[in-house]
């Protein structure tokens, strides 16, 4: 309290010495316009003579006076940059649920509001950053844990055959899942990090939809799913190695969360200015509370996390989307359907970055 007493004294005395240079600079100014005026005779013309010995003892106590003044009762318009600092220095020590509330000034109001939107978005921030956290080392220990368990059980020497082989079936499984998590996180890692898309081209984006299905045709097949493709020609501009991800992430939530025999309907079609591509399933569907977080980071809708995963997939679709200057939605209708519409600039002659510099930045994320 003191500290904070000496403070706003601090800002009172600074106030004060600036109102007191200032009145002694404008007396100055007035006392070198008399002498002048006195010199070349306006004082006897305009008979001010008598009144320049008054006028000069008026204008030290003048300022005195004011500075006085501006001591005692300046620390009233000082009050908002107070409750400002104060407030910026809890924010610089991790109170995130520190506001403002300055009642003054339109100017002051536009203040409070940047400062508190600042405050709001830091702590959002810093609870995702909390989330992530979390959620990162438990996506990593689960598998490890496993490993290391069915490692310890391989080491007995009556383990029959079977059971040696189911052992080792589940750590290759858990390895590749913490392989792909692992290079998950990387790339998005890099994407996040990364402005500017180099190795851009023109091509057929429905034939790249295609090649994907059929990447991952043992996968719907084993399934017994029914996959219905529309797809019109349309041509983008984009780095094909990196939209390939998007279309894969989609296709296999897809499959995922369909139920055996269900239906997947692929759309893509020609909007204008804009290619729009729609992935529906049939599945179980997303609660309208978890469509607002499905894009975030390790997200699972399924707290049993029963159906594989590591909730980077659609991150990393979102994230290459908005590097192409497009758009990934989410709908769903819960117990019915769940559907991902990409829309990505349709191409009308791909700019290839050629300015070195960016190529560099680009190449060192």
């Amino acid at each position: 309290m003191i500290k904070r007493w000496l403070h706003g004294m601090r800002l009172s005395l600074m106030l004060s010495l600036v109102v007191l240079i200032i009145f002694l600079i404008t007396s100055m100014i007035v006392v070198m316009i008399a002498f002048v005026a006195m010199h070349l005779g306006w004082m006897d013309k305009l008979g001010l003579r008598r009144t320049f010995p008054i006028m000069v003892g008026v204008l030290p106590a003048s300022a005195i006076v004011g500075t006085l003044v501006t001591l005692i009762f300046g620390r009233i318009p000082l009050r908002p940059i107070r409750e400002m600092i104060d407030a910026t220095n809890r924010l610089a020590a991790g109170d995130f649920s520190a506001r403002l509330t300055l009642k003054h000034r339109p100017e002051f109001r536009a203040l409070q509001e940047s400062f508190n939107r600042m405050a709001e978005e830091l702590n959002s921030i810093e609870l995702l950053r909390g989330d992530f956290v979390n959620n990162f080392s438990h996506e990593f220990k689960t598998p490890i844990v496993s490993i290391k368990g069915f490692a310890e059980l391989l080491k007995a020497d009556d383990l029959p055959r079977e059971e040696r082989e189911e052992y080792l079936d589940i750590i290759i499984r858990e390895s590749t899942r913490l392989a792909s998590m692992a290079t998950n996180v990387l790339n998005l890692s890099r994407f996040e990090n990364q402005t500017i898309v180099a190795d851009k081209q023109n091509y057929n984006v429905s034939e790249q939809v295609r090649r994907c299905i059929l990447m991952l045709e043992s996968a719907w097949e084993q399934r017994n799913l029914q996959l219905e493709i529309d797809l019109a020609e349309v041509e983008i501009c984009a780095n094909e190695e990196m939209m390939s991800q998007v279309w894969l992430n989609l296709l296999d939530n897809a499959i995922k969360f369909s139920g055996d025999g269900g239906r997947i309907v692929v759309t893509l079609r020609a909007a204008g200015a804009v290619a729009v591509a729609a992935v529906r399933d049939y599945g179980p569907g997303i609660e309208a509370k978890d469509i607002a977080h499905v894009f975030d980071k390790f997200y699972q809708a399924d707290p049993s996390r029963a159906i594989p995963g590591n909730g980077l997939g659609l991150t990393l679709a979102r994230r290459i989307v908005q590097l192409h200057g497009g758009s990934i939605t989410c709908e769903s209708e819960p117990g019915h359907w769940t559907e991902f519409t990409v829309s990505l600039p349709i191409a009308s002659g791909c700019v290839v970055q050629t300015d070195p510099k960016a190529l560099a930045a680009s190449a060192s994320v």
